[in-house]
Formats: C-alpha cells, sequence, structure tokens
C-alpha cells in the first residue's frame, strides 16, 4: 500500500503572537513542531504499513524550517520526506494550500490512501483534508477513530457522527483525516533520529508544479483573516480529587454546595 501523508508545521507554545496588520502568526522565535492531530494521523499510516507493507511519503508545506516535522516523521517510520516550497505559495489560504498539495501529490506518483490529521492547532479550519479530496476526485472521510479489515483495495473506518459510532467502508483510493487523540503517537527513538538526520529531503517548488501564480499564495486566496481576537479569561480552575469514589462524591458534593453559595 502507497500511503502519503499531509503535516503541518505549527506552534507549540502558547506563547503566540499575531500581526496586528495581516492577522497571521508571528513564527519568528517562536518553538515550532508537528501538528498534534498529524501525528495521530501519521502514527496511523505507519500501523497500516506494518500491516500492509508498502511505503510512506509525508508532504510538509512551509519555509525551510519546516524540514524539522519531516526529520521528525521520518524518525517516527516514514520512508520519504517533501517540502513543498516556494514563494508563490506564501500567504495562501486552505484552498490554495490544497491545491498546492494536490499538485504535490501528483507530481511524486499515485498513492491509494492519502492521510491527514483532522485539524490544526494554529487555523483549525478542518478543510484542507477535504478540499484535497475533492480536487483529487476521490472519496473520503473526516475525523476517523478507528481503521479495521483493510485489504487491497478497500478499508473499513469508523467515525463518531451524531452522537452515535458509525462504520464505513471506503474503496481505495482515498482520503481520510484521522481524529485527535485516536491513537498513541510514536515517539522516535535517538538512534532514529540520528538516522533520519542523515536522510535527504526532497524539495518541490512551483517550477516543478507549474501552478499559475494567480491561482495560489495571497494573491489566489478566496478568504482572508480580517481580525483576530484574545479570547478573554472565563476565571474557570480546575481541581484534581483524590481518594476512594465515595471520598471524591464528598468532595464534589461540597464544591457544587460551595458553588451555590
Amino acid at each position: 500500500m502507497k500511503i502519503a501523508v499531509c503535516i503541518k508545521q505549527v506552534p507549540v507554545s502558547g506563547q503566540v503572537r499575531m500581526d496586528p496588520v495581516t492577522h497571521s502568526l508571528i513564527r519568528n522565535n517562536t518553538e515550532m513542531g508537528m501538528n498534534v492531530a498529524d501525528l495521530n494521523a501519521l502514527t496511523e499510516a505507519i500501523q497500516l504499513k506494518k500491516q500492509m507493507g508498502g511505503s510512506i511519503d509525508v508532504f510538509t508545506m512551509g519555509v525551510s524550517d519546516a524540514k524539522s516535522v519531516l526529520y521528525t516523521a521520518l524518525a517516527m517510520g516514514a520512508d520519504e520526506g517533501y517540502l513543498v516550497t516556494d514563494r508563490h505559495f506564501a500567504g495562501g489560504d486552505s484552498l490554495g494550500t490544497a491545491k498546492v498539495l494536490v499538485k504535490a501529490l501528483e507530481y511524486t506518483g499515485k498513492y491509494d490512501l492519502v492521510v491527514c490529521g483532522c485539524i490544526a492547532s494554529d487555523g483549525a479550519t478542518g478543510q484542507v483534508g477535504p478540499m484535497i479530496a475533492q480536487r483529487m476526485d476521490i472519496a473520503s472521510v473526516t475525523e476517523v477513530k478507528k481503521i479495521s479489515n483493510v485489504e487491497s483495495s478497500s478499508l473499513d473506518v469508523h467515525k463518531i457522527w451524531q452522537g452515535k459510532l458509525v462504520h464505513l467502508k471506503l474503496r481505495l483510493p482515498a482520503l481520510i483525516t484521522v481524529s485527535l487523540g485516536c491513537n498513541t503517537p510514536i515517539l522516535p527513538t535517538l538512534r532514529n533520529q540520528m538516522k533520519a538526520k542523515k536522510k535527504v529531503i526532497h524539495e518541490i517548488t512551483n517550477e516543478e508544479l507549474q501552478i499559475e501564480s494567480d491561482a495560489i499564495g495571497l494573491s489566489g486566496a478566496k478568504s482572508m483573516v480580517t481580525e483576530t481576537l484574545l479570547i478573554e479569561k472565563t476565571g474557570k480552575r480546575s481541581q484534581m480529587l483524590t481518594g476512594s469514589f465515595d471520598e471524591i462524591a464528598d468532595q464534589v458534593l461540597n464544591l457544587i454546595k460551595e458553588a451555590k453559595h
């Protein structure tokens, strides 16, 4: 099975700053890492590879620094890493990102399955995965919690829909977005991290993809952020309760009584 996984580099610190003019994240001097849902997506892909054999290619779109998440993916168990980078891609929206990633996927070959995280922690739109599937004209299922009954031409996926667990059979080729926290992400060993650093990260630019510049990046964006607001603090706090079930129940009851007063 040939699998492609799309991942994103995002800020991992809560101390992020926004540009007051462009309303985009200021990434300079900000600690970056792989989007958490993408860790789940890559782990799911690696489990499929162990079961079915094949290969995993990982793609990310960004600047040169984004290679770091590709090295992490290689250390986890991916086979090849592709950095999709070009100044023409900068400032694009979800649709522009999907256009570029589709061209990159088509450039490197045909895939049986494309796997994405269900949502990115910075933009949180959840749009890129389904947009990729739509532009590739393949079936897709979002927020998959479990994969089963994997065959060469199909697999079964499970997701929550309207409060119920739904079981679907998905014919390949297809795309899935993986639910946040659906598995325990693989932690790469130090040895695998060192081995990954020796691998070549392939770069794909618009010279290879040949996308019209006015269809991507800031000039091709169909949507834009017009305002960003800080979330007001609610004053809510959490408290860890310990003890036996009866003791915890008494503590909860006392907290409810205190809240009423």
